[in-house]
């Protein structure tokens, strides 16, 4: 078709009949002769009324042609098209979407095999090694630890700084190894006197153990073969020739033996907040989550479990911190982000969890006294430090406003100037320490079988003693914790990360660190510290490059 006649043609239509609409307005509506001019006198004569043309201009629209595209009806059936294959694309994604999130609630909250990483950090060993370790974990008994060797629970020890001095100058570093692929959020050591296992938490859901027994030794196999041997491999490596020297650093690191780690998935993608052992009961270790879950791994059934969902009071809460009551192991408590604590009794479903809310902000820390496990420190975001009758707290309503909770539940507590971080109970249940972000170390004593009754009228738990400490972490740094050392042989004493690059371990009678852990070697602050608790001078630092250094008694090769 000639486009081009055809809206000539169209065009000269519209002109004819615009004229002839023209020629039939004229006709019914006739032109009023110009009226004459008035005289000035008759300014009061009406004007003429003007004649409407209505008719006229509804005669032209009726007589005017509508133009229409040939091309509209392929174009709305192509926009049909689209709408039909945009819904069937939403449609599509809402089942993949629904079935993603079934599969990640599957992997956040199902059981689920301990499984290895293998190789994934610095040749990680692989499942069969694993296996081994679990199984001799599983194995272990409690009663292999030293009856004796116990603490006097709710009498408070003599501090003996100089004692605890004099104990810490002969430890040094040992060794440091990265073992887990993320930065490090938590770490506890297994008590067997017989070894040192480190187990460490990451910010992506990674739980690994590090055998670090025999690390720093000499390998077994060294000899002056063997010695030839790595000096000859370091020289090719470098590319040197015969007679250039060898780096003795290099040398005398592939000298050496460091362990042995592995490492496994055990929450969701989301960081490892916390790690503890049921207090007697070392089959399995308790993980808890910012996924919101705290789960068990368990060394005899090599399978993980749900212990505590908090999403089912919020879906996106974090749990921050957990602990046990001491004397049996069965209590389970736990603190999250949107300011509530959590209860179970592990003899009982996990449907019998229940939460109340204790702040309306989040809750960083609960640590239950080991000498009465109706007492329990919360540390707090809104800066303070509070102590609770959980007694009390139980028998409230779980619905109870958090207002009414502090008015009937709250023993005491106190207030710094910045966010409170952490809070603990020592072995003995007689001291508490807390870290804040005001640069302060505070320390307590407590008398923890009548606290809840002396301090039920003490508006402001003032501390014993403050410990400047920087606690200035930032954004890339752990938050750092003191925790108390749990050796009896050893007098009582607190070890915490530091910002500038070392361990400190603090007497709670002296205002200065009775030893600090440093070292060229450390790059990163060992912002998370753990120690052994039933071997004397055994301690590890876990920095955000997924690296833990252990400082100990020095070798005798080294010595």
């Amino acid at each position: 078709m000639d486009f081009a006649k055809f809206r000539a043609g169209q065009a000269q239509q519209i002109a004819t009949l615009v004229g002839d609409a023209a020629e039939t307005a004229a006709a019914v509506v006739p032109v009023a002769p110009k009226p004459k001019a008035p005289p000035k006198a008759a300014s009061h004569k009406k004007k003429a009324t003007p004649v409407k043309r209505t008719a006229a201009v509804a005669d032209l629209d009726d007589a005017q042609p509508r133009r229409s595209s040939r091309r509209n009806p392929g174009r709305a059936a192509k926009l049909q098209e689209d709408d039909e294959a945009l819904k069937k694309h939403q449609e599509e994604q809402e089942r993949l979407d629904a079935a993603e999130a079934e599969e990640r609630n599957r992997l956040k909250h199902g059981d689920r095999p301990i499984e290895a990483r293998e190789g994934g950090v610095n040749d990680a060993l692989g499942q069969d090694s694993l296996d081994e370790l679990l199984d001799r974990l599983a194995a272990y008994d409690v009663k292999d630890e030293d009856a004796e060797l116990k603490w006097n629970v709710g009498e408070r020890p003599k501090a003996e700084p100089d004692k605890m001095r004099k104990a810490a100058a002969g430890w040094d570093l040992r060794a440091i190894v990265k073992i887990i692929p993320d930065r490090i959020y938590s770490m506890t050591v297994h008590p067997d006197p017989s070894r040192d296992l480190v187990f460490a938490g990451d910010k992506t859901g990674n739980i690994a153990c590090w055998d670090a027994t025999d690390a720093g030794t000499l390998r077994p196999d060294l000899d002056a073969e063997t010695k030839t041997k790595i000096r000859d491999g370091l020289k090719k490596e470098d590319g040197d020739d015969d007679d250039d020297e060898v780096d003795e650093d290099e040398a005398e690191e592939d000298e050496r033996q460091w362990g042995k780690w592995w490492h496994w998935r055990a929450h969701a993608d989301q960081s490892v907040s916390f790690l503890k052992f049921r207090p007697g009961e070392r089959k399995s270790i308790y993980s808890s989550s910012y996924d919101g879950t705290i789960r068990a791994t368990n060394f005899e059934t090599k399978q993980s479990e749900e212990a505590i969902d908090a999403s089912e009071w919020n879906g996106d809460t974090l749990v921050h911190s957990f602990d046990f009551d001491a004397a049996t192991g069965n209590e389970l408590w736990a603190s999250d982000d949107d300011g509530g604590l959590l209860f179970r009794d592990l003899r009982a479903p996990k449907s019998t969890t229940k939460r109340w809310e204790i702040d309306g902000y989040k809750v960083g820390c609960v640590s239950i006294n080991p000498a009465n496990s109706g007492l329990a420190a919360t540390a707090h975001l809104k800066r303070y430090m509070a102590l609770w009758d959980l007694t009390t707290l139980r028998g409230l309503p779980e619905d109870t406003d958090w207002r009414d909770v502090r008015e009937k539940a709250l023993v005491t507590g106190f207030e710094s100037k910045y966010a409170c971080s952490s809070a603990y109970f020592d072995p003995t249940g007689t001291r508490l320490a807390t870290t804040s972000y005001d640069d302060k170390i505070r320390l307590w004593e407590v008398e923890p079988k009548t606290a809840i009754q002396d301090l039920a009228n003490v508006e402001t738990f003032k501390p014993k003693q403050e410990i400047l400490h920087n606690t200035q972490v930032g954004r890339y740094v752990t938050v750092l914790r003191a925790h108390w050392s749990q050796v009896p042989t050893l007098p009582p004493h607190l070890f915490v990360g530091n910002m500038h690059r070392t361990v400190d371990l603090y007497s709670p009678a002296a205002s200065k660190a009775v030893r600090r852990f440093d070292s060229e070697s450390l790059t990163a602050v060992p912002a998370v510290t753990a120690a052994h608790p039933t071997r004397e001078g055994r301690y590890f630092g876990g920095a955000a490059s997924g690296k833990v250094s252990f400082w100990t008694e020095d070798l005798p090769e080294d010595a």
